[in-house]
C-alpha cells in the first residue's frame, strides 16, 4: 500500500512475534486511528499543548531530541521549560538555548495562562545531580491535573510519589529500559528481580509493575510492551506489544525522541485520557509503532546507518503514512 505522500506503508508495520500468555499483539491499523488530522476550525491550543521539562546541562540534545519528536508528530504547541538549577557545562550550549536554536517555533518558559495539556519529564536529566527545587517541580506535575510522560531522570520522583499519592490521580505512563525497569522495580518494593525473559515474561512483569504503581508501564526494547494497571475488582487491562522494531534504532538518543512522540500524542487526547486513563496504554502502543515506522523510513532500502534526529525527521512521512482521518 502506498500513501497520498508516495510513502509506502507495507514496510511501517513491522513484523510481530507472539505476544505470549496475557499480551496482545498491537494492531498497527488502530495508530493510524490516533493521528488526527488538524480540521478546519482547529487552532494551535485545541490540537494539544505539551509541557517539556527535559535535558541537562551535559545532555542538552536530549531536549532539543524530544521537542523535535514532539513537533514532528503534530501537535499545537510546544513548551519547553529549562530544569531548575542547569546551566552550560563543558562549553555546550544550555538545554534551552540548544531548543531555541533547533526549534525556534518553540514557546519557552513556565506556562502563565492557559495550562499544558500534558507534561513529559526526565529525558536526559540526572537524578543524583537534580536540586531539590526541581525534585518538587516534579512532584507537582505527579501531584497535577495534566497526565504525565515520565523518563529517565524523573522515574526516582514519579515512583516515590505514586507509592504515597491519594487515588484518583493524573494519569501517568512511565518509559523506563530495561536497567531502569529493574530499579523502578525494587523501588516500588517488589520481592525478587522480574522475570525479563522473553515477550510473555516483560509483559507478565509490565503488567504486575504497572498494578503496583497504578500506573502505566512501557518497557522500551526490540519489542515494546505496554501494560495499564488492573482496576481495582478487575481484570488486568490488555498488554500491549510493539514490534519487533529495527534494529537501527539501537542508537543513542532515540529514546528521547519516542518520548517526544508519546508526549505529543498524549497531549493531543488529553481530555479523553483524563477521562479513560487506560487510552495511555494504547497511545503507548501508537508512539511505539509510529517511532519504528519513522526509522524504517530513515533508513531507507538499501539500508543504511540513522541518527536519533534521522528519526525525528522521518516523522512527518510516517504520520502521513499511517494517519486514516
Amino acid at each position: 500500500m502506498v500513501s497520498r505522500d508516495g510513502v509506502g506503508t507495507q514496510g511501517l508495520v513491522g513484523t510481530h512475534g507472539e505476544p505470549g500468555p496475557g499480551a496482545v499483539a498491537w494492531d498497527p491499523s488502530r495508530t493510524g486511528e490516533l493521528l488526527r488530522a488538524p480540521r478546519p476550525d482547529d487552532h494551535k491550543y485545541r490540537r494539544g499543548v505539551l509541557g517539556v521539562r527535559t535535558g541537562a546541562a551535559a545532555y542538552p540534545g536530549a531536549a532539543v531530541l524530544g521537542v523535535s519528536g514532539a513537533w514532528r508528530t503534530g501537535l499545537g504547541m510546544v513548551r519547553y521549560v529549562p530544569p531548575i538549577g542547569e546551566s552550560a557545562e563543558f562549553g555546550l550550549p544550555s538545554a534551552a538555548a540548544a531548543v531555541l536554536a533547533a526549534r525556534p517555533e518553540t514557546v519557552f518558559g513556565e506556562p502563565t495562562g492557559r495550562p499544558c495539556d500534558a507534561w513529559l519529564i526526565g529525558s536526559g536529566t540526572d537524578s543524583e545531580a537534580r536540586p531539590d527545587a526541581e525534585t518538587e517541580a516534579i512532584r507537582s506535575l505527579l501531584m497535577g491535573d495534566a497526565p504525565v510522560v515520565a523518563d529517565a531522570g524523573a522515574l526516582d520522583v514519579a515512583v516515590e510519589t505514586l507509592m504515597s499519592r491519594p487515588p484518583s490521580p493524573v494519569p501517568v505512563i512511565l518509559t523506563p529500559h530495561e536497567g531502569e525497569f529493574g530499579q523502578l522495580w525494587h523501588d516500588s518494593g517488589l520481592e525478587s528481580a522480574p522475570t525479563l525473559t522473553g515477550v510473555s515474561g516483560r509483559a507478565k512483569a509490565a503488567a504486575r509493575l504497572a498494578t503496583r504503581l497504578g500506573a502505566t508501564v512501557l518497557l522500551k526494547g526490540s519489542t515494546t510492551v505496554v501494560a495499564g494497571p488492573r482496576v481495582p475488582g478487575g481484570e488486568q487491562a490488555p498488554v500491549f506489544t510493539v514490534g519487533p522494531a529495527t534494529p537501527w534504532l539501537a542508537t543513542a538518543g532515540t529514546g528521547d525522541v519516542l518520548g517526544g512522540v508519546l508526549g505529543a500524542l498524549v497531549a493531543a487526547h488529553a481530555e479523553r485520557v483524563r477521562r479513560d486513563p487506560s487510552l495511555l496504554s494504547a497511545l503507548g502502543a501508537a508512539a511505539a509503532h509510529l517511532h519504528d515506522a519513522a526509522a524504517r523510513i530513515a533508513v531507507g532500502n538499501p539500508e543504511r546507518p540513522i541518527t536519533a534526529m534521522d528519526v525525528a525527521d522521518a516523522l512527518p512521512a510516517a504520520v502521513a503514512a499511517l494517519r486514516t482521518r
